[in-house]
């Protein structure tokens, strides 16, 4: 087993790109934006390696693929409340930051 192997190609792609991009954000993004870029593709290296050390158990690939798609099914809901609810946050931001510049001091 290694790490070039056919069924494990994919995660190893995927882990060494990811940590390679984490390390290219550390070293050139800054401020706000380069710190949630940074954080966010260390996220995404932590799964990779997550999913890379589970597929080395007897019927890990599978158990994973069965835990991702129940936890998309879980989460979907919730994710869609949350863009709905973002949504209207943002529009009453955008509403209440226009109507600054729109209304009249008489």
């Amino acid at each position: 087993m290694s790490m070039l192997a056919g069924d494990r190609i994919h995660f190893t792609v995927m882990y060494l790109g990811s940590m390679m991009l984490t390390l290219y954000l550390t070293f050139t993004a800054g401020g706000a934006k380069g710190y949630v870029l940074v954080l966010g593709s260390s996220a995404l290296q932590l799964l990779a390696l997550m999913w890379y050390l589970i597929t080395f158990l007897p019927g890990g690939a599978m158990g994973m693929k069965v835990l991702t798609q129940a936890m998309y099914t879980l989460l979907k809901p919730v994710m869609i409340g949350c863009a709905k609810f973002q949504a209207v946050c943002i529009g009453r931001c955008v509403s209440w930051y226009a109507s600054r510049f729109t209304s009249t001091d008489s």
